[in-house]
């Protein structure tokens, strides 16, 4: 019965990742729109989001074309807030992929635009290979400031042909030092987990409430269509709950503390999980959907820390018979 309680307890909480294709990561390098000439009338705004991975064309009553790698129409928002792509241009295709790793060669250029609606919000927000690094390799910039590539992107505002310029850098990677929080936190609860049960029990609890939050505020922190797959979120509310039910089993009694142990072990390893498969956040120049980054770099390694002793402590003294 240990042995299948000591299993049971490393097993992450069952929340799914979703896989979705979303191109949004934490990222070295990001893209910044320099100028746009002539200037924008009142209620055009353009924008990059994630980085370098979508720009953003929001239009209020007015009609603005975006123009494709050959110069086609390729993205239209009319004056009634009516967006349209064009699946007759190869542009579409190609934008499929951050890389452009598709197949052309059965593709055929439509003479005339192929216009499939996609939006009646006025904004209008694509991945374009001309802002970005065509590589998944780090890209070598080519001055002290760290230019990669300037770049231009044209459209037409009212007919009136307009282009978009800006420059792509690749910024500094954060220090390592931000992995001291989670030797901190793994101090902390080696502590507690030594000391003070029912305070650690509260620990893993809390810890899983924060990822909850800073999660939550990540994922709502970039726009519709360009959400990232919400791990820290996720996870962290999987975390909670298993580790609010060790909360309440382990004030049952001593014939519940098993559980309790396996329980809040279980909550551990989600957070290890979460830890593990968020950790390049840790120190990536650009962290996805929040401004305050320094809590996402404070909490992926306390996460990791503390989910790290909860595992351990339940796992060992499961298979030790102890629960003191």
């Amino acid at each position: 019965m240990r042995l299948i309680l000591g299993l049971l307890s490393v097993l992450p909480f069952p929340v799914q990742h979703m896989g979705s294709g979303d191109s949004v990561q934490p990222r070295d390098t990001v893209s910044v729109i320099e100028s746009v000439t002539p200037a924008l009338p009142d209620g055009v705004d353009v924008d990059i989001v994630g980085s370098d991975t979508f720009v953003r064309v929001r239009s209020v009553g007015h009609d603005v074309m975006i123009t494709g790698y050959q110069n086609e129409p390729y993205m239209h928002i009319k004056t009634t807030g009516d967006v349209f792509v064009n699946d007759g241009s190869q542009t579409t295709l190609i934008n499929g992929n951050r890389y452009g790793n598709v197949d052309t060669s059965n593709f055929v250029e439509s003479p005339t635009p192929v216009w499939r609606k996609i939006g009646t919000n006025g904004t209008a927000m694509w991945h374009d290979h001309r802002v970005h690094w065509m590589s998944p390799k780090r890209p070598a910039p080519i001055d002290t400031i760290g230019t990669v590539v300037e770049w231009k992107v044209p459209f037409s505002v009212d007919g009136i042909a307009t282009t978009m310029t800006g420059t792509l850098f690749l910024r500094d990677k954060a220090s390592v030092l931000w992995w001291l929080a989670g030797f901190a936190a793994l101090l902390c609860a080696v502590v507690l987990s030594v000391r003070r049960r029912r305070e650690f029990f509260v620990l893993t609890f809390l810890m899983s409430m924060v990822g909850v939050v800073i999660g939550a505020m990540q994922y709502l922190g970039l726009p519709d269509g360009a959400r990232i797959t919400p791990l820290i979120l996720m996870f962290s509310a999987g975390a909670s709950v298993v580790a609010a039910t060790s909360m309440f089993m382990q004030r049952r009694g001593q014939a519940s503390q098993h559980i309790a142990l396996s329980l809040n072990a279980g909550a551990g390893a989600t957070l290890v999980v979460c830890g593990w498969l968020c950790a390049d956040q840790v120190r990536a120049a650009y962290v996805p959907g929040i401004d305050q980054e320094w809590l996402v770099r404070m909490l992926i390694p306390a996460l990791l820390g503390i989910g790290f002793v909860a595992t351990i402590d339940g796992v060992t003294r499961i298979m030790r018979g102890s629960t003191d």
